[in-house]
């Protein structure tokens, strides 16, 4: 065989060997020379801030009622604060106020028209003026709230709210009435809660630059931060007419327009003691008027009659005289025995809600006037201590003594200042010399703090007065050579 035939065998061959690995069905493994690469991890949202959006009114911190700041604590300019016919004191960016309107007198007012027709002047009033126009990003707000709380509680009822955009309308309705944004109406208590005023439900426009908060009766309560939240849109601050386009809200009117002669009533807690409707002084009710259980009543050393619920007692004490006394120290010593003495003991515990009381009112005339310093007021809770003092010591509610006229009027005795126990369930006003008042109506008020009227232990923790004895320990012998 030559040599080209042999090349084309092996080149035949190797055609042949060719073609058969070309028709293989398998397919070698790929070669991947890079690393292997882990995919990327989706990256962690950052926490989205739910904080609401509001306005700081005021929070008080490092407030003196005496002296206005030139700035709010939320940065705005104070125009002016309020402090009018009140106490006040600030602690802790906490304030305490002590409303005490002024009373009607005809010095001031022409009569009781003309002394609810000017309520924004004699109601206790803590207010302020902030140029809240001013904050940036400022809107109209849904909501107000009010950290508050009171010193007996129920305040609610004895206040005003009051406000007005930038101009001179006044928006405002009793505390009571407004609107709380889960639809409730406020009810302040003695611990401190946050009230979310509804400012559109409570009639009032979403955003104000001046705030009262008034008192029509006396109250206490405290304050801790005011703001507003919940924007609803905002507002154009150029001027006071683009600031006030943004309102939709009715007018309501000044304090003095609101109903303030039917609140004051309304307010008005109390306990009577009696009105002597029905009564027969020579015959002992089992019940009395207020429908607690009447012990006993007393009528000694006088007489009495009784006509239209009014009682007139005709005080005749009884004169020394050597068959019933020893001498002169002897007759003063059992003075309780001889003068003239109307009294009466009632079940005041069982009465419902009853609360140890501020004050006593007493409606009372005298046959002649003057009978004020020939009286004696005694009285002990549930216990055999007595608590006695002249008549014309006692202090009423304006810090004068009681002065007795021809005149009907009410006497309103402030029970701690004349040194009495605030509630008590026997009650005596008794003669030293002769004299003749008359009685309308007796009944305690302004509720100081609940009582525990579970035992005689219990009530009478609740009293924190000193003893000042019994009538006969009073220098009953100098009030008579005074009288």
């Amino acid at each position: 065989m030559n040599i080209k035939k042999l090349l084309a065998i092996v080149l035949l061959i190797a055609m042949v060997l060719s073609l058969a690995a070309c028709g293989t069905n398998e397919t070698p493994p790929a070669v991947n020379s890079d690393p292997t690469v882990e995919p990327a991890a989706e990256p962690t949202p950052e926490p989205v801030n739910e904080e609401p959006t509001i306005f700081p009114w005021d929070n008080f911190e490092g407030r003196d009622p005496n002296s206005k700041p030139d700035t709010a604590p939320n940065g705005a300019s104070m125009w002016w604060d309020n402090w009018a016919n009140l106490r006040a004191s600030a602690e802790d960016g906490v304030i305490k106020i002590q409303y005490r309107p002024k009373e009607f007198n005809t010095d001031d007012y022409v009569d009781e028209n003309d002394y609810y027709a000017r309520a924004g002047d004699w109601m206790g009033n803590w207010g302020e003026a902030i140029d809240m126009w001013s904050l940036e990003g400022i809107q109209y707000c849904k909501y107000l709230t009010i950290r508050i709380k009171g010193e007996v509680g129920g305040e609610e009822n004895k206040l005003i709210m009051d406000w007005h955009p930038e101009d001179s309308r006044f928006y405002a309705a009793r505390f009571s009435d407004l609107v709380l944004k889960d639809g409730s109406n406020p009810v302040i208590t003695t611990e401190w809660q946050d009230l979310v005023i509804d400012l559109e439900k409570s009639g009032f426009p979403g955003m104000t630059n001046a705030l009262h908060i008034r008192a029509f009766a006396e109250c206490t309560i405290y304050l801790d931060e005011l703001y507003f939240s919940d924007p609803v849109g905002p507002i154009d601050a150029t001027s006071a007419e683009t600031i006030l386009a943004g309102f939709n809200v009715p007018e309501s009117g000044k304090p003095a327009d609101l109903p303030i002669k039917d609140f004051v009533a309304e307010a008005a807690v109390i306990f009577p003691w009696d009105n002597f409707e029905g009564r027969d002084p020579n015959s002992k009710p089992d019940t009395a008027p207020n429908g607690a259980s009447m012990w006993w009543d007393n009528w000694a050393n006088l007489r009495a009659s009784a006509e239209d619920g009014v009682i007139k007692i005709q005080y005749r004490p009884k004169e020394f005289n050597t068959d019933d006394y020893v001498d002169e120290n002897d007759y003063y010593a059992r003075a309780g025995d001889w003068m003239g003495n109307w009294g009466e003991a009632i079940d005041m515990w069982s009465l419902e809600g009853i609360q140890y009381c501020k004050y006593l009112t007493i409606r009372i005339k005298g046959e002649v006037g003057g009978e004020e310093n020939k009286l004696i007021m005694d009285w002990h809770p549930e216990d055999s201590r007595f608590y006695a003092a002249r008549f014309s010591d006692l202090v009423l509610k304006d810090g004068s003594n009681p002065v007795i006229t021809t005149e009907w009027q009410d006497l309103v005795i402030d029970l701690e200042k004349s040194g009495f126990p605030g509630m008590t369930n026997a009650l005596h006003i008794r003669a030293f010399a002769e004299c003749t008042i008359y009685l309308d109506e007796l009944y305690f008020s302004d509720p100081v703090g609940p009582i525990d009227a579970t035992s005689a232990e219990t009530i009478l923790a609740g009293f924190n007065v000193p003893e000042s004895g019994k009538p006969a320990d009073l220098p009953i012998k100098d009030f008579v050579a005074g009288s």
